[in-house]
């Protein structure tokens, strides 16, 4: 329940050795001048894959290790109730960069490199430059900005380049030949394995060049994304004999058998161990700079919710205690880790479950940067600023509702399987709906008591699942896409003490290759 996960939260606050920065203490914004902004978005990360939300949950006998994260929670904010906008890549990303609902950009979906498949998915080909986009804003403010790795918001050949997105500096992957590419995604068997350090010394020299000028930075992580390939050196920690003791061996005859020198635990929590170094490297320098440690909005996320192993057998992720995976509007697709970290700014060791979505990054990064936002940017942001929760004080209520769209299939077990739209109530009540279009299957749960959204009350609350009803469809008519060629509306079940019916995903996603399944 909703209770219980707040009795956990207030555990793990003890657990973090909490030391809550009081009004009193806090630097006054006038005194800090112009911050720097720090967003680490790490790809394919659930609630289970970061040591710090991990405690909370039943983590099993092969948990994260992730100390430089969790040492972020300890010095920082961890939030509880963080949304992001999008149950997989490009809509999610296109959400916390222009501040507005992923239909709103035309991104239903992800951002192929293909034209004609981005036009089957009812999808655009990319983000369109007149859309407002908060690196711009800064850029065009006197920050410094850089974007390096995943992009991902638009890849066709006739894509704009990164950099006429408001960047002075960028070095990324999922992007077209316009831009500067990160090493080579398509090719090298190992850039799974560099991907992270090439991300932090790009990041690094970037603040080097100009250590004294304010600057905004997206590291946008490959980790934990397919494909998953660590170096015999990231493997090191990760034994076998302890990682993968189902094969039966004896350690002599696994040694000597390459067959059993890996497994998907071993490989998945290798490769998240690396990332989580790489960014204790980067964060180790920011905290050993006095101009920067005071100075500097440090905020990791996840784009979306762990990858289903039926797509990706390495895809061992967790959602937590959720239900739902990536693609599931269910939580676990679109619940991920959130920690907020800025000395003097934000309270150390603090556990929130303060209302906070990908949505509202550009609206409070704006206000972190006391940038005035123009009456056609005011309009067109649909987030909240939520500076106030992150800095340990009263929020206001979130008056627009959280939506979702998620109109294509969903591989692996039936009950992670959502329905195709979904609303969280705005007035705080906890109340979620989900639905297709034509209001059949509906569910409605009380995320408060029900967390894992097992118990459908949408029988017994008709005038609650009318209200939310209306405002879904009033705010899905209002969207301007275009429709796909082929919506595919998911059965579900609810099945949640087997297996259930493993859907034959060759089929769904024939024609699809696994760059596409980004």
């Amino acid at each position: 329940s909703r209770s219980m996960m707040r009795g956990l939260t207030a555990v793990f606050a003890v657990v973090l050795g909490s030391n809550q920065l009081g009004a009193a203490e806090r630097q006054p914004m006038s005194q800090v001048g112009k911050p720097n902004f720090v967003f680490l978005l790490m790809d394919d990360w659930g609630w289970g894959d970061v040591g710090a939300y991990a405690k909370m949950v039943n983590s099993g006998d092969k948990p994260p290790l992730t100390p430089n994260f969790d040492r972020m929670a300890t010095e920082g904010t961890i939030f509880t109730r963080f949304h992001t906008l999008a149950s997989v890549c490009s809509p999610s990303r296109a959400s916390w960069l222009t501040g507005s609902w992923p239909l709103a950009v035309k991104s239903p979906y992800i951002f192929s490199c293909n034209h004609d498949i981005n036009v089957a998915n009812g999808q655009g080909d990319f983000v369109n430059l007149s859309v407002p986009f908060i690196p711009r804003l800064l850029h065009n403010n006197g920050w410094r900005t850089a974007h390096y790795g995943k992009w991902h918001l638009g890849c066709t050949p006739d894509a704009p380049g990164v950099s006429e997105y408001g960047y002075d500096d960028s070095s990324t992957y999922v992007s077209n030949n316009k831009s500067v590419q990160l090493g080579n995604f398509s090719t090298d068997p190992w850039f799974p394995a560099n991907s992270s350090t090439l991300i932090v010394d790009h990041a690094l020299a970037f603040i080097q060049a100009n250590p004294t000028e304010p600057f905004y930075l997206n590291l946008w992580f490959h980790i934990s994304h397919a494909p998953l390939n660590p170096s015999p050196e990231q493997l090191a920690n990760f034994s076998v004999e302890k990682y993968c003791p189902w094969s039966g061996m004896s350690p002599d005859h696994m040694a000597s058998n390459q067959v059993y020198q890996r497994c998907p635990i071993q490989v998945f929590r290798a490769s998240q161990h690396d990332a989580d170094a790489q960014v204790g490297r980067f964060m180790d320098y920011i905290r050993g700079e006095d101009n920067m440690k005071s100075n500097t909005f440090v905020v990791m996320s996840g784009d979306n919710g762990p990858e289903d192993p039926h797509i990706y057998f390495n895809s061992v992720g967790s959602a937590g205690a959720y239900r739902g995976r990536k693609r599931s509007l269910y939580e676990g697709g679109i619940s991920t880790p959130l920690i907020a970290w800025w000395p003097g700014q934000i309270p150390a060791g603090r556990v929130s479950d303060g209302d906070i979505a990908s949505i509202d990054w550009f609206p409070t990064v704006a206000r972190f940067a006391s940038v005035t936002l123009d009456p056609t940017t005011r309009a067109w942001v649909q987030g909240h600023d939520v500076s106030a929760e992150l800095s340990g004080q009263t929020q206001t209520p979130r008056t627009i509702p959280l939506t979702w769209d998620y109109r294509f299939a969903m591989p692996g077990h039936c009950y992670h399987q959502s329905p195709r739209l979904a609303i969280l109530d705005p007035t705080g009540s906890g109340w979620k709906l989900l639905m297709h279009p034509d209001r059949s299957r509906l569910e409605l749960y009380n995320t408060t008591h029900d967390i894992f959204e097992a118990t459908n009350l949408a029988v017994e609350n008709p005038q609650v699942v009318d209200r939310l009803a209306k405002m879904l469809l009033t705010w899905l008519a209002a969207m301007p896409t275009s429709p796909p060629a082929a919506i595919k509306l998911n059965a579900g079940c609810d099945q949640y003490s087997s297996l259930g019916k493993i859907e034959p995903i060759g089929e769904v996603f024939q024609g699809l290759s696994e760059y596409e399944l980004s």
